[in-house]
């Protein structure tokens, strides 16, 4: 269900690509993987942070976190049928 609903959304975009020039597209696929290149510099860089953030932690506190992550999927779960 989640990947037609991908499909829906990423369907709109290559109606754009399609009807466009090649060199409207390459500018338009350069500029994707720009943006791709900078999501991925960015979400390695806070998973670092995070991963040297839970070393840094104490016991007690690691277990709050834990135990709220736990209630948080356990929550969307429930709300996600």
């Amino acid at each position: 269900m989640g990947l037609e609903e991908l499909n829906n959304v990423l369907g709109h975009f290559t109606v754009l690509f399609k009807s466009s020039s090649s060199v409207a597209s390459i500018f338009a696929w350069i500029g994707i993987i720009l943006i791709v290149i900078v999501l991925i510099y960015y979400i390695s860089v806070g998973f670092v942070k995070l991963t040297k953030a839970f070393l840094r932690m104490k016991v007690k506190y690691l277990g709050l976190v834990l135990m709220i992550a736990g209630i948080i999927f356990i929550a969307l779960s429930i709300v996600i049928p």
